[in-house]
This record gives C-alpha cells, sequence and structure tokens, in this order.
C-alpha cells in the first residue's frame, strides 16, 4: 500500500452527539458519550470522518474491537490508506479476518498476477501487531492461498524416498522446526515468516504439517489458478467485477433503463454482514457541487444507505474498468472524483438544473444511469474534438497556442480531460470533467475553434500552403510553434489599419512601426501605459462582418472576444515601445515581422 497522500480530512457529513473538536481536545467526554451509544450508532458516528479523526474516534470507543467488526471492509480499507499503513497499526490490530483478507485480496494481486513481494511486506508488518494477526488469518478457511503464498517464500523437504531431492537449495537459509521438514527460504527478509511457521508449529501443528505437505505436493501454477479463482469470487461478492463486467459501466445509456427501479438496501447482500453502509465515497461529495445540494435534500435513511452502497459498487466497476491500482490512495481519488463528477454532470442534465428534482431523481434513479448520463455528454465532446482534428487538424497546428493544442490532445483521451491550475504555485495538472459548466466550457472552446478555422480560410485567406509560406517569408515568430491565431488576426489588422485590405501576410519592419504609432491612443503622462485606439478595431470589426460566413450571434460574440484578445495584447506587448526607437521583436508576440 502506497504511503499516506496530502490526504484533506473532510469535516463531518452528518449530525453528530459532540462537537468535532473534542475529539483531539474533550477525549474523556467522547469516551463518556460514545459510552452510551450503541455499536452501530457508534459506526455511524465514526463514519461521519476520516483519515486520523476516524481513528482517534475508533479508539475513545469502549467497544473498539466490536465497533471495528461491525464496519464494512471496504471502510476499514480506505481508512487505512488514508491514514498511511504505518500510521494504520492500531486499526490493523483489530480487524476481523474476513476484513484482513478483503485487504490482502486488493494488495496481494497486480491484475492477475500474486505479488510475493507486497505479500511479504504485509506479513512482516502485521507481525508488529500485539497480537499474531497473520497466525488467525493462517487458521482461516481458503487453503491454496496459503499454499500459493508459503511456495512463492520457501521450498520444503523431507527425509524420505520421495521428497529428499533438496534441489536448488545452495546458498538458500536453512531452517527446520521438526527435524522432519526441511525448510529453505526463498527471501532475504526471511525473520516474519519464520516467525509465522514457529507460531503455526506451536499453536495450530495439524495445519502446519498439512500446509508444509501441500507446499511440497501441490503443482504450483494449478495452486495459484485455484487461488486467484477463490479470490475473484471473495471479490465478486464484494461488488468488485471482472474486466468485462466492469466496462459495461462505460455501455451507451438506454433510455428503458431509466424506467428500473432504484435498488434497495436489501439488493447489496454482501452488505448484510454489516448493519452500516461504507462513507467514504459519499463523504467525497462536494456540498457546494450539484450533486451536494440534492443529496442535502435527500430525507430517506434507507435510500441514502443504499445510495452509498452504489457509490462503492459504482466506483469499484470504475477502478477495474480504467486499470488503476486500488491499493493506491492517488487512483482510488482519482476515481472517486471522477465516479462522483460524472454523475453530478447526469444529474445536473436530467433534473435541468433544479435540485428539487434532482432530489427526486436520486429518489428513484440508479447511480450507474447517472453516470452513464454524464459520461456520454463528455464522450460528445470528444467526438467533437475528434472531427475537428480528422477535419482540419493541419490547419490547426498553425493556429493553437501549445497550451490549446494541449487542451485539444487531452479532449480525445480515452477519458477526456481538463487542464486545471492547483496550488499556490499554480501547476497545471490534468482531471476529469466535474460539472455541467466544464461541459459548457469546453463545448464552447470547440465552437469557438470551428468559428475561428472558418475566419481564418474565408476571412483571412488563410491556409496550410499560406502559412507555412508566410513564416518562411517572416522573422518574427523565429519558429511556427511561437505562432497563433491572435498573431495572425492581428497582421490582419494591422494590414487592414496601414493598407485597408485583409490578409495575415508578414509586415516589413517599417510597416509594423508604423502600425503601432497609428493603433495607440497618444498617452497624457509618459509613464502611462497606452490603450488602442478603439475607431480602429471597430473598422476592422465591421470589415470583417461584410465576409460571407452565414454569421450566427455565436459567431459575432467570438469575434468580439477575439478582437478583445488581440487589443489586450497589444497593450501588454507593445503598448510601452517607442515605435521610433530600435525594437527587439523577439521578446515580442503578436505581430509577423520581416526584417
Amino acid at each position: 500500500m502506497n504511503s499516506k497522500s496530502n490526504f484533506t480530512e473532510k469535516p463531518p457529513i452528518g449530525t453528530l452527539p459532540f462537537p468535532a473538536d473534542w475529539i483531539s481536545q474533550k477525549p474523556g467526554e467522547v469516551e463518556k458519550i460514545l459510552a452510551q451509544m450503541s455499536v452501530e450508532e457508534q459506526a455511524r458516528c465514526i463514519l461521519n470522518f476520516s483519515g486520523k479523526q476516524q481513528q482517534d474516534l475508533l479508539l475513545l470507543s469502549p467497544n473498539a474491537l466490536e465497533v471495528v467488526h461491525s464496519l464494512p471492509p471496504e471502510e476499514i480499507y480506505q481508512m487505512i490508506k488514508v491514514l498511511g499503513r504505518d500510521d494504520a497499526l492500531p486499526v490493523l490490530s483489530l480487524v476481523s479476518e474476513d476484513q484482513l483478507q478483503f485487504i490482502f485480496d486488493l494488495e496481494w494481486w497486480v491484475g492477475d498476477r500474486f505479488q510475493p513481494k507486497l505479500a511479504l511486506d504485509w506479513l512482516a508488518f502485521l507481525d508488529q501487531c500485539e497480537t499474531p494477526k497473520a497466525l488467525e488469518w493462517f487458521v482461516t478457511e481458503e487453503f491454496d492461498q496459503k499454499v500459493m503464498l508459503m511456495q512463492a517464500l520457501i521450498k520444503v523437504f523431507k527425509q524420505d524416498e520421495m521428497t529428499d531431492s533438496y534441489d536448488d537449495t545452495e546458498g538458500l537459509v536453512h531452517f527446520t522446526p521438526d527435524g522432519v521438514y526441511d525448510i529453505f527460504f526463498k527471501v532475504q527478509d526471511y525473520d516474519p515468516v519464520k516467525k509465522l511457521l514457529l507460531l503455526l508449529y506451536s499453536e495450530q501443528p495439524v495445519i502446519f504439517n498439512s500446509l508444509m505437505e501441500a507446499v511440497i505436493w501441490y503443482p504450483l501454477t494449478q495452486t495459484v489458478e485455484k487461488a486467484y479463482h477463490w479470490r475473484m469470487a471473495r471479490t465478486s461478492e464484494r461488488g468488485i467485477p471482472d474486466l468485462e463486467e466492469a466496462l459495461g459501466v462505460y455501455s451507451p445509456l438506454s433510455p428503458e433503463v431509466l424506467k428500473l427501479k432504484a435498488p434497495a438496501l436489501e439488493d447489496f447482500a454482501f452488505g448484510g454482514d454489516s448493519p452500516v453502509p461504507p462513507h467514504y465515497m459519499i463523504a467525497q461529495a462536494d456540498p457546494s457541487t450539484f450533486l451536494g445540494q440534492c443529496i442535502a435534500l435527500l430525507k430517506d435513511p434507507e435510500r441514502m444507505d443504499a445510495i452509498r452502497w452504489e457509490l462503492v459498487c459504482l466506483a469499484n466497476k470504475v477502478m477495474v474498468a480504467d486499470r488503476r491500482d486500488p491499493s493506491s490512495l492517488e487512483h482510488s481519488e482519482r476515481v472517486f472524483r471522477k465516479v462522483l463528477g460524472y454523475i453530478n454532470i447526469g444529474l445536473n442534465i436530467g433534473a435541468e438544473g433544479d435540485s428539487g428534482k434532482g432530489a427526486g431523481l436520486l429518489q428513484r434513479t440508479w447511480m450507474q444511469f447517472l453516470f452513464q448520463a454524464g459520461y456520454q455528454q463528455v464522450m460528445t465532446l470528444k467526438w467533437k474534438a475528434e472531427k475537428l482534428l480528422k477535419e482540419h487538424g493541419g490547419f490547426l497546428d498553425f493556429l493553437l497556442t501549445a497550451s490549446e493544442k494541449d487542451q485539444l490532445s487531452a479532449l480525445v483521451f480515452r477519458f477526456p480531460q481538463l487542464s486545471e491550475w492547483v496550488g499556490m504555485e499554480e501547476t497545471l495538472m490534468w482531471r476529469d470533467f466535474e460539472s455541467i459548466e466544464d461541459i459548457r466550457l469546453v463545448d464552447r472552446f470547440l465552437e469557438s475553434w470551428a468559428f475561428n478555422i472558418r475566419l481564418g480560410k474565408h476571412g483571412l485567406d488563410l491556409s496550410e500552403r499560406t502559412m507555412r509560406q508566410y513564416l518562411l517569408d517572416c522573422d518574427f515568430p523565429e519558429n511556427k510553434g511561437s505562432m497563433d491565431f491572435m498573431t495572425w488576426v492581428t497582421t490582419a489588422l494591422a494590414r487592414f489599419s496601414l493598407f485597408k485590405e485583409v490578409s495575415s501576410a508578414p509586415l516589413p519592419e517599417m510597416a509594423a512601426k508604423s502600425f503601432l504609432e497609428i493603433i495607440f491612443i497618444a498617452k497624457i503622462f509618459e509613464d502611462e501605459g497606452r490603450v488602442c485606439n478603439d475607431a480602429l478595431i471597430q473598422a476592422f470589426q465591421e470589415k470583417l462582418l461584410e465576409i460571407p460566413l452565414a454569421w450566427t450571434e455565436n459567431d459575432r460574440n467570438f469575434l468580439q472576444e477575439l478582437l478583445q484578445e488581440c487589443v489586450r495584447n497589444l497593450e501588454q506587448q507593445f503598448g510601452q515601445l517607442n515605435p521610433k526607437g530600435a525594437i527587439e521583436w523577439k521578446y515580442t508576440r503578436g505581430l509577423c515581422v520581416k526584417l
């Protein structure tokens, strides 16, 4: 399991019998209150928290063992991932064999491959518990898994006529607890294995003997296959499907399925061993989002519990379908964010932005159907982006900035992504779509570029051939990567202002300087920045509107925004320059100039 991340704890999502800060400030009072609550009430209270607060509250309970055992294994596993394994030792010391098995099922395998190193790491870690947790797990059922584990870690022989070959043991550390079985460790860090074998021999001799015989005689490949089969059976019972089933989460949404009745709490049979459902998925839902607002309006507690299970099962499907590592907290959080984001989009569309209608949809609609509705909206953008690139990819290569190229490329990923600046240092990150605002923003981005292509081709007479030639003729920008559509438009503005023609051909340096003299209004004070002449901008805009492009209202808005961008850039890049002096064009952006 990954070490703990920089996880920000969520505030409590339910009504609490005490202020949240009492956990650290008045633990004695919290302990008294918990003592008056049932095990289920304590469990539900604890699930309103996450991370260290959750563990601290657990350890204040006078019934900590019963409370831990009452929690679903999914919640225990998420708690451990958030805390980080080293800090989660107090909770791990309390988990049941079934909960521990669930952790092993997700931690010991990568796809269909057993990872002995990961299993050994867990054995070594559990060796730190006060009670022998590994021994407790070893005496439970599903024998093949233990045999597979031991076959990966040790070789076993006996002094008899059939098992005394001792092949490939040179250099391996030898150990025998009883003088009957000769054990050779296949791993260097063998102390946890040796300690476990000694415990088995001392506490469970029958199991020890059966295990040693199985390590000798069981065929290795068949044992691994059986162990994997039982592992898949267990995870399937917990709502983690195989890949084929998981991919169905991305199937097209049929209108007929919307008529299906939403599942009830009793439909989640695998949750029957726990009085409370996992809360960690619903706790990730931002209350300020449309989904968060609708959840706050939902009053049916049984439906809320069913939704909690639905969200966990849906996240499991996406985790498998996206081939994410369930042991990685980073991967898990990305999947959670994606699932809630797509549901948020689908719910907003289905409810037409009305949170009351949204709460009604949550009451009667499967979460997977809302997820699929959001997914289809995202895929519509992907198809539009693919069409744009297929029809105009070469042309766009001369128009887009580097960041715009990255964004357009990210839209044609298997799952389209959206750029986002995060943190104090403004780091560029990529994330999944999360809201209807994201959909509208990117849809407008694509619509604006559909307009820019039409304007460039039919208004500015640009083509791949002419742009390539213009770039050969000019000295600045110095390379194609520095060119963008704003520069082509600004150059056309300059030629129109100077020569009354609409063309993006490179400007001779003297013409470029002349343009900078006329485009700015004379400033009153020497140290103030210059502003562009609105009359020249307006005249250019009216000239472009005369081009027969079947203008729509959106087209006019896109043109207005494009010219505003040109004006801002002119004022920032050239507003302080003296056109009568020398200009270092290589340090400017916005005009195509030849010396």
